[in-house]
């Protein structure tokens, strides 16, 4: 993901009024979506594809703990940058998740899927 993502596009993202925007949408519904009680705090939330945190964010203020994945080290580093809370590591979500079975109350991906089912190189699977 490099490839659309480097340092100065992963800055240009995250500092996007329209897309942190719509990234808080996304992720307050994700958050809706996963039925967690009203009064429930402390769940831990799996982001895969959490780019530089906005998602993550808004787990947080609802009081989660979080903890994402990307492909892009640009886009994690800026979250790193802003000082995003939650633990980021760089991973490859089409290669699986590198977690057991239980460890997650329950995941979100805010516009990460759909790369799932892209690539640039007819050998790229």
């Amino acid at each position: 993901m490099q490839l659309f993502y480097n340092d100065r596009e992963a800055e240009k993202y995250t500092s996007n009024s329209r897309i942190t925007h719509i990234q808080r949408e996304m992720a307050t519904r994700a958050l809706e979506l996963l039925n967690f009680p009203e009064d429930a705090k402390g769940k831990c939330i799996l982001d895969v594809g959490c780019g530089s945190g906005l998602s993550g964010e808004v787990l947080n203020e609802a009081g989660h703990i979080w903890v994402g994945t990307d492909i892009s080290q640009d886009m994690l580093s800026v979250g790193v940058d802003r000082g995003t809370e939650g633990d980021m590591m760089l991973h490859d979500m089409g290669q699986g998740i590198p977690f057991r079975h239980g460890v997650f109350d329950g995941a979100v991906s805010i516009s990460a899927l759909q790369w799932l089912c892209y690539s640039h190189k007819k050998c790229n699977v």
